[in-house]
């Protein structure tokens, strides 16, 4: 190993770093030999109580235990620190020491990975010299119990060695020298030091450090995957079939590079399914690297490599956490499914969807990715746009004909054969993009406030940004505003979606129930503020028939959908128990008995007549949110 001239022995550099060592190492030596070594402790007490050592103490000092394989007692052997220290020149020290067990947490190669993220590598994140060491006893260490008990202990060379002969063809006695080369190929360095261990004994490697890491090189079986990444998402017997009785990765096994253990890949493709261009996301833009999946049938894995590559955990199917709407099927009015929709894996996010795996807003417009998706997403087109007839046509009650400068009165009506009917609607093309951030500020629906109290009439949009936290404010009219408007939410300026939707909800708080207004259930008959959604089948504006009203959607009303307390339907829903509001699902995609604002599809989510930017905007007023809301059903009569 090259260090300095002036590098001190072992023993030197073992009392610069524990001056205390020394002492108990000697004595366990003496102690180790029974009366060979007792003979010799009159020396040792006398070194001990300041005497000058006597020439054998000296000797034993600069020694290691040729009795003990691991003289310091530190878990490491010795020829394993011999052989693979390295002068550090930060701590101005040996990397690995046999004499001192002070070395077992450095980590020589500076290959440790930040497993979880938050910027800190802790203890059990670190892949340190001990941890190099133990993977030819352990694997990985902190995982052993992972390994079934009738398998026993799969150390990381067994595994290597495995994927060797089952990857590659080769027998046990070449995949056993394919570990050697993999240490000689890393280069000169490398290919010197086995020569090394090796002069005397042609099987020294392989006798006494087989399936060891290497603590000197970052990348031991030199797949382009560091050591300490590999070592961080470690687990055994993942239920991918490519990891199935493996570790799913490996810092030894140049073959993890093409296991999936997450199964996070693209694996119902159809050849109807257009693939997403590839490329990398920084601050939020995408720059495309040219690279393009051919259309058609067949697997995709997210690899190891490719969850390296785009910084997303192998062990975890989805790393932002997006996966979280579900899928309802509703047959006759009952729901009959309803499952989790996992389309958002880390694979599809890149393959599929053209989306950020590691951001769940991937364009930062404070709206989450899997709301856009849930609907945005297109699945005939593949892409986040549709022809929908949502778009309210206004018009001037007067002539009945549109809105123009000398309207006084702009409503959201029709007029059919001298009754005021629902408002006409046209087609527009609705676009929900997790992708691009423009769409967020689009009125699809056009449900926002024509005002005509001027001179002539001015249309204030309600955009889908707004609807999905109910808003109309105009500071907080936009992403952009809300950045400038200079909120905090937990001592933190307000820039993502998340924090803007706790502070305006109060989620969290302990005033959350009063300050929620879009909770989906009723909490005691006072409570008002609740879901309640109404088809109420009316033709006419100025005529009200209460006999065929449908309850689409109701807080205080439990669904029949895994209810619990099957004799109460007509209460509010027991959230300890798994019950769910009726009709949920229109309103609350990822069941959390929160209302994902009001519906950027629909001009009038709760059914009432009233256009949803009109009941925001009256419920703002107060400075109490809750008492009006486009989510609860008002009744249009007036006494």
């Amino acid at each position: 190993e090259v260090h300095p001239a002036d590098a001190p022995l072992f023993h030197i550099d073992g009392d610069n770093q524990q001056p205390t060592e020394k002492g108990q190492r000697i004595f366990r030596i003496l102690i180790d030999k029974d009366t060979r070594g007792k003979r010799y402790l009159a020396d040792f007490n006398s070194w001990q109580q300041g005497e000058v050592p006597s020439e054998f103490i000296s000797f034993l000092m600069g020694l290691s235990d040729p009795t003990n394989s691991d003289t310091d007692d530190d878990g490491m052997h010795d020829g394993f620190e011999y052989w693979f220290t390295s002068w550090d020149l930060e701590e101005n020290r040996w990397g690995m020491n046999p004499l001192i067990d002070s070395d077992v947490n450095l980590d020589s190669d500076g290959d440790s990975w930040d497993c979880n993220g938050d910027g800190l590598i802790d203890l059990n994140e670190t892949f340190s010299n001990l941890r190099e060491w133990e993977s030819s006893t352990w694997g990985k260490y902190n995982a052993r119990f992972t390994v079934p008990v009738e398998v026993g202990v799969v150390t990381f060379g067994e595994d290597a060695m495995s994927a060797y002969m089952s990857e590659a063809g080769l027998s046990a006695f070449f995949a056993r020298a394919a570990l050697y080369d993999d240490f000689v190929a890393k280069g000169p360095e490398s290919a010197d030091r086995m020569l090394a261990i090796n002069s005397l004994d042609s099987n020294n490697f392989n006798r006494t450090l087989l399936g060891v890491a290497d603590p000197t090189h970052p990348d031991s079986d030199s797949d382009g995957l560091p050591d300490g990444w590999e070592y961080c998402y470690a687990r055994y017997d993942m239920p991918d079939p490519s990891t199935a009785l493996r570790w799913a990765a490996n810092p030894l096994n140049p073959f993890d590079v093409h296991h999936d253990g997450d199964s996070d890949g693209w694996y119902d493709r159809t050849s109807f399914d257009i693939p997403a261009p590839l490329g990398s996301w920084s601050d939020r833009a995408f720059t495309a690297t040219g690279e393009t999946v051919q259309q058609g049938v067949g697997d995709l894995p997210f690899t190891n490599w490719m969850e390296y590559e785009n910084g997303t955990r192998p062990d975890l199917n989805d790393t932002d956490g997006d996966s979280v709407a579900y899928l309802t099927t509703v047959e006759n009015g009952q729901v009959v499914w309803h499952e989790r929709d996992y389309n958002l894996t880390d694979g599809r996010e890149v393959f599929k969807y053209g989306t950020n795996p590691v951001d769940n807003d991937t364009d930062g417009d404070m709206i989450p990715d899997w709301y856009e998706h849930a609907k945005g997403w297109n699945e005939t087109n593949d892409n986040y746009s549709s022809w929908l007839e949502i778009r309210v046509q206004w018009i001037d009650t007067t002539t009945g004909g549109a809105c123009n400068t000398d309207t006084n009165s702009c409503r959201p009506l029709s007029i059919d054969s001298g009754s005021l009917a629902r408002p006409n609607l046209a087609f527009t093309w609705f676009t929900m993009d997790p992708r691009d951030a423009a769409d967020a500020n689009q009125d699809h629906d056009q449900d926002g406030n024509w005002d005509c109290s001027g001179a002539g009439c001015v249309y204030t949009p309600y955009t889908a940004f707004q609807e999905f936290y109910a808003i109309t404010d105009p500071v907080l009219s936009s992403p952009n505003a809300v950045r400038l408007a200079g909120l905090v939410h937990n001592g933190e300026g307000i820039t993502e979606g998340w924090q803007l939707r706790a502070h305006l909800l109060g989620l969290g708080a302990w005033d959350e129930n009063v300050r929620n207004y879009l909770k989906m259930d009723q909490l005691g008959n006072s409570d008002q503020r609740f879901v309640y959604i109404l088809d109420d089948k009316d033709q006419d504006f100025l005529i009200i028939d209460q006999s065929d009203d449908e309850v689409l959607a109701a807080g205080n009303r439990t669904d029949a959908w895994d209810i619990f307390y099957t004799g109460s339907p007509q209460t509010s829903p027991v959230r300890s128990v798994g019950e769910h509001e009726l009709g949920w699902y229109l309103v609350d995609l990822d069941d959390d008995h929160v209302a994902e604002g009001s519906d950027p599809m629909n001009w009038d989510t709760d059914g009432d007549w009233v256009v949803d930017w009109f009941e925001v905007n009256d419920d703002e007023r107060d400075g109490a949110r809750g008492d009006s809301s486009p989510l609860r059903y008002d009744s249009r009569l007036t006494s």
